[in-house]
């Protein structure tokens, strides 16, 4: 809260020890009292109350006072002394020094209207870019310049605008004027130069656009080329193709592509490149066929438009309808009529995965109808390269074959390459491969026979007599099962010509062997 007590009725006392001051209330007059700073107890009198006067400026004669004046001095000032002046206050940018920004604005603005200020000189003689040019459009193309010049010039000189612009104007109105003083060739008038059709022919002769070099820059075929001269190179007998597919949805771009390396044997480094609307080009590199033939692969995926067989590239215009999948309610009900048809165009799709599906429905199928035809599909899928899913082909035709014949060669052509690989042969088809009973097989199935001989006892030994050779060849085999597996094999196949050998093994340091050679020899002359 403020103090309603009147400071103005204080009394300024001093103490009369430590001569402090205070101020107090006139009603402690002639009372006693205690200092604050000393604790001395002393009365309040005349004798330390401290009396000031009071004045104002101007009422004392010191001249030290004179600084605190309110009104001007009365007396002048002192000859020879002059008071002082200050200038207005100037603007910051007149104090500072040009920034660099606009140094180069005034450089800017001056070499623009010197530039087409010699332009407007040199380029109007014949041949220059104003020789032909209006005197309008000259006068423009001054007129603008010259305005854009001076601005830059008032813009880079804050401290001295009136004489930037008056500079500017000055150089403005001497690129102006030059149109009138440096007129060039007019665009029309006695200097005209007409040409006709035929002189132009003439001087410029149109150029004969080679057709293969459209071809190429249509189709985009550096990529073919290279790999082309790569195999140029080296002396290769195989070929290096395009397929140029248009209408291809993207997301079946992969199961193209998979498809065209599969079926023309290509190399790996075989890749699509995309092209403009959404087209790409499949490069086919190391390709052991004709272009033909490819073209009639590639003709699979949609409706054949061209061969330009100059460059090697086939262009097609693919069905993507083909790409779908059938209704899987269908393509898994047995008793549905149309569970065999769908699962037969399924065996021609170009996805290997959907074929591989189809292949497993119909081996748990009844061959009821179209089993020709399926048989003969399965038969083509079983030799087509690139398909892996040996099992469930040789699994599927052995239901759906009618004669083993034509299979079990396919198969057998399958099983050497496998054998030959060193993969382990499925059981299915080395099944398929026995049916055809074909002596061709005897060597493949021998080799798998020493190779695991409990595994293969059973389909080796469906052969019949043509296989006694080769069991009698291993009755001295240092592998034990291998012996054990020919002994059996021999007492069901073997006639007398085998019995020296068998007799001679009842006497054999292996007890299994002896009672095994011993059975076999019963066997055969039980017979």
């Amino acid at each position: 809260m403020p103090d309603e007590q009147d400071t103005s009725q204080n009394l300024a006392i001093r103490c009369p020890q430590c001569r402090q001051r205070f101020s107090v209330g006139e009603n402690l007059m002639d009372r006693m009292v205690e200092c604050g700073a000393c604790d001395t107890r002393f009365r309040i009198s005349d004798e330390v109350i401290l009396r000031s006067k009071k004045f104002y400026p101007g009422e004392r004669a010191a001249v030290d006072l004179n600084r605190f004046q309110r009104v001007p001095l009365s007396a002048a000032a002192p000859e020879g002394l002059q008071t002082m002046r200050y200038a207005e206050f100037s603007h910051p940018e007149q104090l500072e020094p040009a920034s660099p920004q606009r140094i180069m604005a005034g450089i800017f603005g001056v070499g623009l209207m010197a530039l087409i200020a010699l332009l407007l000189i040199f380029a109007v003689n014949p041949g220059g870019a104003f020789s032909v040019m209006p005197l309008g459009n000259k006068l423009v193309v001054a007129g603008f310049s010259s305005l854009m010049g001076l601005a830059l010039l008032i813009y880079a000189n804050p401290k001295a605008r009136v004489k930037a612009a008056m500079f500017g104007l000055l150089l403005a109105a001497g690129v102006v004027s030059l149109p009138f003083f440096f007129k060039g060739q007019p665009i029309l008038g006695d200097n005209e130069v007409n040409f006709e059709p035929s002189s132009v022919e003439q001087m410029f002769p149109p150029e004969v656009a080679d057709p293969l070099v459209e071809l190429r820059a249509r189709f985009g075929t550096k990529p073919l080329e290279a790999e082309q001269e790569k195999l140029r190179k080296a002396g290769s007998d195989k070929r290096a193709y395009g397929v140029y597919l248009t209408n291809l949805v993207p997301r079946n771009k992969y199961t193209a592509r998979d498809f065209l390396i599969r079926d023309t044997e290509a190399g790996p480094s075989s890749h699509p490149y995309p092209r403009d609307d959404g087209d790409y080009l499949i490069i086919l590199t190391d390709v052991p066929m004709d272009i033909e033939q490819v073209a009639e692969i590639a003709g699979r995926l949609g409706k054949m438009e061209k061969i330009h067989a100059e460059i090697g590239v086939i262009v097609v215009s693919v069905d993507n309808a083909q790409f779908l999948a059938g209704s899987a309610e269908k393509l898994n009900n047995k008793d549905d009529p149309a569970f065999y048809e769908l699962n037969q165009y399924e065996l021609g799709n170009i996805d290997l995965d959907r074929v591989r599906r189809a292949v497993a429905r119909l081996a748990d199928a009844d061959p009821v109808i179209y089993r020709t035809d399926i048989s003969r599909t399965l038969i083509e899928l079983l030799g087509k390269p690139g398909v892996t899913f040996h099992n469930e082909l040789a699994r599927a035709l052995l239901v759906w074959e009618e004669e083993p014949g034509p299979a079990a060669e396919v198969g057998l052509k399958v099983l050497r390459k496998i054998v030959a690989s060193g993969e382990p042969a499925s059981e299915n088809l080395v099944s398929l491969v026995t049916r055809g009973k074909s002596e061709d097989a005897i060597a493949t199935l021998n080799t798998l026979w020493t190779q695991s001989p409990g595994l293969w006892e059973k389909y080796y030994g469906e052969f019949g007599p043509p296989i006694i050779p080769g069991l009698m060849a291993q009755l001295d085999s240092e592998e034990a099962p291998v012996r054990r597996s020919a002994i059996k094999l021999l007492g069901k196949l073997a006639t007398d010509e085998a019995l020296p050998a068998l007799e001679k093994l009842t006497e054999d340091q292996d007890p299994e062997v002896r009672v095994l050679a011993a059975r076999a020899v019963a066997s055969i002359k039980g017979r």
